[in-house]
């Protein structure tokens, strides 16, 4: 059952600055060439998101994703695709999350994340993500050492939510469209 549009405000507005009425849904296929452009303008000049997000969105492995709305445009975007250990899944891993360059510093990439964190079927399970770690941390995301991330070996920068220490060292996998270089993409 897909989960009803609502409008979302974030209360807790001196960690984000002020952040605007917006309506917060899943995201569909039919979002996914206003998806694109948000993608490409937030991360130029590289195409590699949008195209990732693309394979991701119209391939066969899980995802959830959400976009914000503000004044009925699509103002931002986060995906979550399966992590797995080996190939068991073992939780989700938050990327992209991007919002318009006009639209940024107004808490909408913050609202994305409080909300997703919290929706069915994320609320319960591990989630990682490689990013800036005080922005993740505000969440509740936190270092581990096990698993560790192909893209950030030392695990400088990737952090989880929910997870439970492996006494076995792993690598986390990510779903196969991850894996893809800009080369293989056609993007260099």
């Amino acid at each position: 059952m897909t989960e009803a549009p609502k409008i979302f405000y974030l209360l807790n507005a001196e960690d984000v600055g002020h952040c605007p009425p917006m309506i917060i849904r899943p995201a569909t296929l039919q979002d996914l060439p206003e998806v694109k452009r948000l993608l490409d303008a937030a991360f130029a000049p590289s195409l590699y998101e949008s195209t990732l997000v693309e394979l991701i969105m119209t391939g066969a492995e899980i995802h959830h994703g959400w976009v914000a709305l503000l004044d009925s445009q699509i103002a931002g975007f986060i995906l979550y695709s399966v992590a797995t250990n080996e190939t068991h899944p073992i939780g989700w891993h938050l990327a992209p999350l991007a919002v318009l360059p006009e639209a940024q510093r107004q808490g909408i990439g913050s609202a994305l994340v409080a909300h997703s964190l919290q929706s069915p079927p994320l609320k319960e399970e591990p989630v990682f993500v490689l990013g800036d770690p005080a922005y993740y941390e505000r969440f509740g995301f936190s270092p581990f050492k096990t698993p560790t991330c192909p893209y950030d070996p030392g695990n400088e920068h990737f952090r989880a939510l929910r997870w439970q220490e492996t006494a076995t060292p792993f690598t986390v996998g990510y779903t196969s469209a991850f894996q893809l270089t800009a080369q293989q993409l056609g993007l260099e």
